[in-house]
């Protein structure tokens, strides 16, 4: 044990060190302080005694020494106790709190519901004195009872550790007994404080996890709102605020969508093209992994994974937008699995990152912190292209294992493109119904990106909110939204007014439509259109500067009858001959596509050979324009090329069947048959269906 008597924070005398010390040898400690700063609040595990005697361990007194409360708010009848826990949450949001520091806070308030700390509040007059008293044996009757701590030192960081300050240790009997009798006597004239200064911490928003508790029955305007704000944005307010990369608009999107995630486990985000609804989900995201929402993950998972589910086109600006862009050299590491820091522009700007190669032959990273020691979380980005391969029927009970894995090591599902999977007779989107709940039933989330909601029918949308909704439909049924029901009648109203062009029906129709946009869709889609930000938010800016939406002006071209009668010639010549395309390299893929009818109630479809689906996109690409046309009729060329060379090479001799498999693959490879698969799937919303082939009896 020390031997000096003073304290005054010089190097070797901290007040930290000989509190730290003394709690560690005592049976009982009573502090009195004219205020501390939960945010300096630096107590472990460690600096108490391995065998705590008597609950509370600890009692402390603390005084409301912080700023005087104004005339004003006097005579509007805030209350005191009010005023100084607003000050409390108050500097607990306006500092940036380390991740050591909120520990410290989740301790405290852990400390103090487990009743190892008491806290009381004296509001009689200011208390000025500061008192820090170690009991280890009141009984004795010759020794010293303790020790004590008197000066000038509040419980604070500053007070402990920095500040030029003067206190005194008393060692002797008479002292510690009399300073313990005026600490009791100012613990009985004392408030109970435990309850509020638990519910500052958690108001405050900084522990992620907290669970905000009941507000006692006196409650002013400012602290309701600050409630009410807590309470819509479900308790992560501060670490929202990312003016630097999101505009105002989006971070209001970004809130209802946690909110409409917290209750549904699904949103649909269907701002209008060019709104940054990527932006808003990358940053529910970021949000997710760096521990915001832990009650998405089931009770014992490690960490939190995040799936992208994504048209392969879109994979890598994803990537670029979560991960960042890496050099050569950092992109070497990556792929050699090494631990890297890519400075990403917008999210996870400082983060650590590891790839690795998932189950499916699909990339995932692993997001550490900025040291690069504690592992977030993982991001995996998955083609919708492969991911369509993964079987599922979910009315025969058929289930791909590969989409059971990953409901089970996934918490979160981003599809973009959404729209492609409003079909339910398709298997995509069974495939991602599948995803829904864990084999524990619990439900994974689902945030779905569309920029077409309005072009969809209601069926269209009904069967997208099912992909994060089971079967009762439950959480609609909760609100008394009687979502089956509305569908159902707008399905009959529909097919009656088609069939009878009836005045009233229409207007019946209209109405049951306005309830389901009312009821059900406003409930689960962020929507806004480009007119409605620019009316709502005003001066819009983005790390500072004002953002302008520019309205598209068109450009008029003007053709020469000359060159108008040469493209209808083209264009003739073009349909008289596309039929005698054959498409031979279209025998590699050993596989036929389903065509969805528009009207899928009764589950009809057409079948249309790969063949016919590639006069199909020249047909597109011409309506495109002659250049993506000819470029498109080139890549078939090149394609058809490449089979009639390798085939062309084994005419004359007989091929065993182990060369003929060697052959065709090559073919596939070079031909680049899985990629062009993929490609054409995208293009038409359709999906292959498996028929063996010569091919694939070879193979």
């Amino acid at each position: 044990m020390d031997t000096f008597k003073i304290v005054d924070n010089t190097p070797g005398k901290e007040l930290v060190s000989v509190l730290k010390d003394r709690l560690k040898k005592c049976k009982e400690a009573k502090f009195a302080v004219g205020y501390f700063f939960l945010s300096g609040f630096n107590l472990v595990d460690e600096d108490f005694p391995e065998n705590v005697e008597r609950k509370p361990f600890l009692k402390m007194v603390m005084g409301n020494e912080t700023t005087e409360p104004t005339k004003d708010e006097l005579v509007s009848g805030y209350n005191l106790r009010e005023i100084f826990k607003q000050k409390m949450i108050e500097e607990l949001q306006d500092r940036e709190l380390s991740d050591w520091q909120i520990n410290q806070l989740r301790r405290l308030r852990n400390y103090i519901a487990n009743n190892l700390i008491e806290v009381k509040l004296f509001e009689k007059s200011r208390l000025h004195a500061k008192l820090y008293l170690f009991l280890r044996n009141l009984e004795d009757k010759y020794g010293s009872p303790g020790e004590a701590v008197v000066g000038s030192s509040n419980f604070t960081a500053e007070g402990l550790t920095k500040n030029k300050e003067l206190n005194v240790i008393l060692t002797e009997r008479e002292d510690v007994l009399y300073l313990n009798h005026w600490f009791d006597q100012l613990w009985e004239e004392a408030s109970e404080f435990n309850e509020d200064l638990i519910r500052v911490i958690e108001i405050s928003g900084v522990i992620p996890e907290a669970k905000y508790p009941k507000l006692g029955k006196y409650i002013d305007p400012e602290l309701l709102f600050k409630y009410l704000v807590y309470k819509w944005t479900e308790g992560r307010v501060l670490n929202l605020i990312k003016k630097d990369i999101l505009m105002e608009f989006q971070l209001a999107g970004v809130v209802n969508a946690i909110k409409i995630l917290n209750y549904y486990n699904g949103v649909i985000l269907a701002d209008s093209v060019g709104l940054g609804k990527s932006f808003m989900a990358a940053a529910v995201v970021q949000e997710f992994l760096n521990g915001g929402h832990p009650h998405w993950i089931q009770k014992g998972k490690e960490y939190p994974a995040v799936m992208l589910i994504l048209p392969p086109s879109i994979i890598s600006q994803w990537e670029d937008l979560l991960v960042g862009r890496a050099d050569e050299r950092t992109l070497a590491k990556l792929e050699r699995g090494e631990k890297v820091k890519i400075n990403s522009e917008f999210f996870f700007k400082d983060n650590f990152k590891k790839m690795v190669k998932g189950d499916y032959n699909h990339k995932i990273y692993e997001i550490y912190d900025v040291g690069g020691e504690k592992l977030l979380g993982k991001i995996a980005f998955l083609s919708l292209g492969l991911f369509q391969t993964y079987k599922a029927d979910l009315k025969k009970g058929i289930v791909d294992e590969r989409l059971k894995r990953m409901a089970e090591e996934y918490d979160l599902f981003v599809i973009d493109e959404a729209h492609k999977y409003r079909n339910k007779n398709t298997n995509r989107w069974n495939a991602a119904r599948a995803l829904q709940r864990k084999s524990s039933n619990f439900p994974n989330k689902f945030m779905l990106l569309t920029a077409t909601p309005l072009n969809n029918t209601i069926d269209d949308l009904y069967n997208l909110i099912r992909l994060f909704t089971d079967d009762t439909l439950i959480t609609f049924r909760m609100k008394n939204i009687p979502i089956d029901e509305l569908v159902k009648r707008y399905k009959k109203l529909k097919s009656d007014y088609e069939e009878k062009d009836d005045e009233g029906i229409r207007k019946e129709l209209k109405k049951v439509a306005a309830d389901i946009k009312r009821k059900v869709l406003d409930e689960v889609i962020v929507q806004r259109t480009r007119k409605y930000i620019l009316e709502q938010f005003k001066d819009l800016k983005i790390d500072g500067k004002k953002l302008v939406f520019k309205d598209p002006k068109p450009y008029s071209l003007d053709y020469t009858p000359l060159y108008t009668n040469r493209f209808y010639e083209l264009i003739k010549r073009i349909s008289r001959n596309i039929d005698k395309i054959n498409f031979e390299h279209t025998k590699l893929y050993g596989v036929r596509y389903i065509v969805f009818e528009e009207d899928e109630e009764e589950g009809r479809y057409r079948i249309i050979e790969i063949s016919d689906l590639f006069r199909l996109l020249l047909g597109k690409r011409l309506e495109s324009g002659i250049f993506p046309f000819e470029t498109t009729l080139r890549k078939i060329y090149e394609k058809e090329k490449i089979f009639y060379t390798l085939f062309k090479r084994t005419v004359d001799r007989i091929m065993s069947e182990g060369d003929l498999k060697e052959l065709i693959l090559e073919a596939v490879n070079e031909a680049k048959i899985k990629k062009d698969l993929e490609e054409v799937t995208q293009e038409f919303n359709a999906e292959a269906e498996e028929e063996e082939t010569w091919f694939d009896k070879v193979v």
